[in-house]
């Protein structure tokens, strides 16, 4: 079967854009969305009549995908080697409120097919080890990231559900990272981390650790339960996608939106920039004292919840990355023109305040306030979770207690001595 020249873009059952099959893509806005009393832009892309390719289009169409060695797996199995051809088999159900589908087809009821923790552990035995592989009939979901994920919807029965084609999902299975040899159970780091965000009182997308599967599964955030009973998409950009950065430049080191820029584009566009600025900055920190160096732009995303405006979502993809030699030392944004979280000292903290625009006392105080309850924090969150651990996935998380209680304290050590 040929591929189509043309995808459209839906929100709902309104027809927002298509996508054209060139090099670069082009993006056209229908003149039904056009023609609406307030139209909402697609991330960064204009509201403007024509086809556009700027970098916006690239960053928006570019980031609803897989990146690294998932995007090439999905390329050499859908045999896809194109941004365009990529979108046509997998950007299904994205990240946030649209899909994509073929010219001349609209987006169906959902249906679900039931299955088993059971089950979806046989599949991740499986030799391809593979989460994107756990799917519904047909299905056609795209997961943002390089880590291996699958889309599940939980409803009240519990009975884990894979969406069959377009279908909006509830849930993100998280398995242990399997691609990279020294880094071990990163699904218990990962949902220790994320409970200890939680309990520190930063926003934190909610999570729990599956043992049949060892996963992290996490609640989406971009998905809302409607008086029907049905599931509703929200409008949900990461600051790459705003930016108008392709996820490979996602680093700043890359040339991808560092801290001062990430705070420029929550002011741009939140309407609570204040709550936002705060918790971005207590975002930072905490990544600091977690361990957490992988902490880029592309972490972050705004949403629009009804009644509410647009606003940071709730933060998400928290790990503890330090714990693992093999992976990079440095952090994912400069502080202060420092990188290495082992010499960020308080002149950093004070200079990363200017770059934000903030008052120093109030940078510091949030640094002071996050080091105070994060030994509490991760020591509750790994004993929330380690009776459903394995005794490999126990020692990882109690070494992960460890690491951050020392971590935070010779971090905020440095960053709370008087100058």
């Amino acid at each position: 079967m040929s591929r189509p020249d043309r995808l459209d873009l839906f929100h709902g059952e309104d027809r927002v854009a298509s996508v054209h099959d060139s090099a670069p893509l082009e993006f056209e806005y229908t003149a039904e969305w056009l023609a609406r009393a307030e139209p909402l832009p697609v991330a960064a892309i204009p509201l403007a009549p024509g086809r556009q390719s700027s970098a916006a289009v690239q960053a928006f169409l570019e980031n609803l995908l897989p990146e690294g060695e998932l995007r090439d797996y999905l390329a050499q199995q859908k045999k896809a080697s194109t941004l365009f051809s990529l979108l046509y088999e997998v950007a299904g159900d994205t990240a946030g409120a649209f899909v994509i589908l073929p010219a001349g087809e609209r987006p169906e009821p959902p249906s679900y097919e039931a299955t088993s923790w059971q089950a979806l552990a046989g599949v991740l035995a499986s030799k391809s080890a593979s989460a994107i592989d756990i799917k519904g009939h047909h299905a056609r979901i795209s997961l943002a990231g390089a880590q291996d994920k699958a889309s599940l919807a939980l409803f009240e029965d519990g009975i884990p559900r894979l969406p069959r084609g377009t279908s909006p999902s509830t849930h993100i299975l998280k398995p242990d990272i399997r691609r990279l040899a020294k880094v071990w159970h990163s699904a218990a780091n990962e949902a220790a981390t994320m409970r200890a965000a939680a309990m520190c009182g930063l926003p934190t997308a909610d999570v729990f650790y599956e043992p049949n599967t060892q996963a992290c599964v996490v609640k989406r955030f971009d998905r809302i339960e409607r008086a029907d009973g049905t599931l509703g998409r929200l409008l949900q950009y990461d600051l790459c996608q705003l930016a108008g950065t392709v996820s490979e430049k996602k680093y700043e080191v890359e040339g991808g939106p560092g801290a001062g820029r990430c705070a420029e584009l929550i002011r741009q566009y939140s309407t609570q920039p204040a709550v936002d600025l705060k918790n971005f900055v207590a975002w930072i920190f905490f990544n600091l004292y977690s361990g957490n160096n992988d902490s880029h732009a592309k972490n972050l995303s705004l949403y629009r919840v009804p009644g509410t405006g647009m606003k940071l979502t709730p933060f998400y993809d928290l790990m503890c990355t330090r714990i693992y030699p093999a992976l990079s030392p440095q952090f994912a944004f400069s502080i202060g023109g420092e990188t290495m979280p082992g010499a960020i000292s308080r002149a950093h903290a004070v200079a990363l305040a200017e770059t934000l625009g903030m008052r120093p006392a109030f940078v510091l105080g949030i640094a002071e306030e996050l080091a105070g309850k994060m030994p509490g924090a991760i020591g509750d969150a790994v004993a929330s979770i380690s009776p459903d651990l394995s005794p490999g996935a126990r020692t990882l998380a109690r070494r992960l207690e460890q690491f951050v209680v020392s971590t935070t304290r010779q971090i905020s050590s440095r960053l709370l001595q008087a100058s």
